[in-house]
């Protein structure tokens, strides 16, 4: 989980719009990638469960009514708002890139694109168009895979969207990657930014000193 984009906030613009417009962004970005970690640990969580009741039943080999327990559309769930968090991210960073007019900011966008396909948000959000066989009110034909599980994917429409702990350590270097553009082009640059910097780096050695000298 991450809690930094707070500390750029006031840092991007002499334009007091552009300014505010981009801060806000990025601390709205955030709240999304930590979206994101949270939907990716509820589904490993969900997959785990229901890995351990397969095993169970064959291991009972019970023939009686099997019990539902909702997992499955527990896990569809958690798919479905993983997907929207990735759509969100892409937007905001777009957004950035375009408040800013940053070249940098828009390359970190095309790789997001290449690591995270969005047109299953798209596919998920307006679930009654493909319902009826049609994507953007254009006959399309009925979808036959409608949703499935299939190892650490989700597939729809015959196609699959892999979510595992390379999305997760994916997801964590662009936005990191974001946050380097950041600090190159606007932070190093904004003097209110470097002497905050400054004083809570000042602060924590302060503090482990007084720690280690049994102060505090």
């Amino acid at each position: 989980m991450y809690d930094i984009a707070g500390k750029y906030i006031f840092c991007f613009h002499d334009d007091p719009k552009i300014d505010a417009e981009a801060s806000l962004l990025l601390v709205v970005l955030e709240t999304y990638i930590n979206g994101a970690i949270i939907q990716l640990n509820r589904l490993n969580r969900t997959r785990k469960t229901i890995d351990y009741n397969l095993k169970e039943l064959i291991s009972s080999r019970s023939i009686g009514r099997i019990k539902k327990d909702f997992n499955l559309t527990r896990l569809h769930c958690d798919y479905h708002f993983y997907f929207i968090c990735i759509g969100q991210i892409h937007k905001l960073i777009e957004t950035i890139g375009e408040v800013l007019e940053d070249q940098g900011i828009k390359k970190v966008l095309a790789k997001f694109d290449r690591e995270f396909p969005i047109e299953i948000r798209d596919h998920l959000e307006h679930i009654h168009e493909r319902a009826q066989g049609k994507k953007y009110k254009k006959d399309i034909g009925h979808i036959s895979d409608f949703g499935n599980f299939v190892g650490n994917g989700f597939t729809f429409a015959g196609k699959s969207y892999t979510v595992d702990a390379k999305s997760l350590t994916n997801l964590k270097l662009i936005y990191k990657e974001l946050i380097n553009v950041i600090t190159t082009n606007y932070a190093s640059k904004d003097s209110n930014f470097i002497w905050r910097e400054q004083s809570d780096e000042f602060y924590a050695k302060l503090r482990k000193k007084m720690k280690r000298e049994g102060i505090i």
